[in-house]
């Protein structure tokens, strides 16, 4: 089964850098301007309509057909200007921009993979399985914790990337004049309300009885955001470089992943805390309301200005 994971990751790793070299905004670019061989284009140039040409003296005539004072020379219709969508969507926020985060991200991947395979196989299996969890939790309490927050680290970057996509894509106001600017903000943001949440989780765990599980909480937030940030790559690139008319469509699907992966975190911290859920339901709708809800609500608000 792991055999299986590592050859799955090395093919999303060669696609990957597949797409984000064919994807370049310079390669698209070069596509669109390339002269169309069979265009036809007129030869013949009017000259320029003078006064004496324009004006034809009145006959007295009812049946003189007199043509109009507008020029006459054609207008070709290469030259009018229309909105190109793949345009608009390389070059905003900044094709630069898009293009040095998603190979920096393919390439930091690309080094953990390899470095830090067998650890990676783990976390895809702790994913699926409540006792491997608890196995990775119990290495994390010692130095052998040390790559599963390597990667929770790349987590974060592929994450906020993608917040940040999120807000170009539907073209909010938010930091739009600094594209840098608000690639960092995006992914600080995220960095800040995920340590606040385990700062809070650790603080729970520290009045109450409950430390066990709350680490085991906390380490399964660890596993599940390291999967969506592995999945949000392809993702990334696809948002960054694909047509106008495609990236609405994927920014759904991808939102839909991440929805459901949350609700299966949901469901495996319900698993964890249901000895407790019976005899402190107050004290559970409290931890929903301040921990799991007002940092979605706070990342909305901060995207919607």
């Amino acid at each position: 089964m792991f055999a299986n994971f590592v050859s799955s990751m090395r093919t999303l790793l060669f696609i990957s850098i597949l797409l984000a070299l064919l994807l370049t905004p310079e390669g698209i670019l070069n596509a669109q301007n390339q002269q169309n061989p069979f265009e036809l284009i007129p030869r013949l140039d009017l000259p320029p309509e003078s006064e004496e040409t324009s004006q034809i003296a009145d006959t007295g005539n009812p049946f003189d057909i007199i043509p109009p004072r507008e020029s006459a020379r054609p207008v070709r219709p290469d030259l009018e200007l229309k909105p190109d969508p793949v345009k608009r969507v390389i070059t905003q926020p900044n094709r630069r921009l898009l293009l040095i985060t998603n190979t920096s991200l393919l390439i930091l991947l690309t080094i953990l993979v390899t470095l830090l395979r067998s650890q990676l196989g783990r976390t895809y299996r702790a994913f699926l399985n409540d006792n491997l969890l608890a196995q990775l939790q119990r290495e994390r309490e010692t130095v052998g914790g040390i790559p599963y927050y390597l990667f929770y680290i790349f987590a974060i970057l592929s994450i906020g990337f993608f917040v940040f996509l999120i807000v170009q894509e539907f073209e909010y106001s938010f930091y739009t004049q600094n594209p840098w600017k608000g690639l960092g903000i995006s992914i600080g943001l995220l960095a800040v309300l995920l340590l606040a949440k385990h700062t809070t989780l650790s603080l729970i765990g520290y009045i109450f009885p409950i430390q066990k599980e709350i680490a085991l909480y906390s380490m399964t937030i660890i596993v599940f955001s390291i999967i969506i940030g592995i999945i949000l790559i392809p993702i990334n690139l696809l948002v960054s470089f694909a047509p106008e008319g495609l990236t609405r469509m994927i920014t759904y699907i991808a939102l839909a992943i991440i929805i459901l992966i949350y609700l299966f975190r949901s469901l495996r911290g319900l698993f964890i805390a249901n000895k407790f859920i019976l005899f402190h339901k107050f004290h559970f709708l409290l931890y929903i309301c301040t921990v799991e809800v007002v940092p979605i609500a706070i990342i909305a608000r901060v995207i919607l200005g």
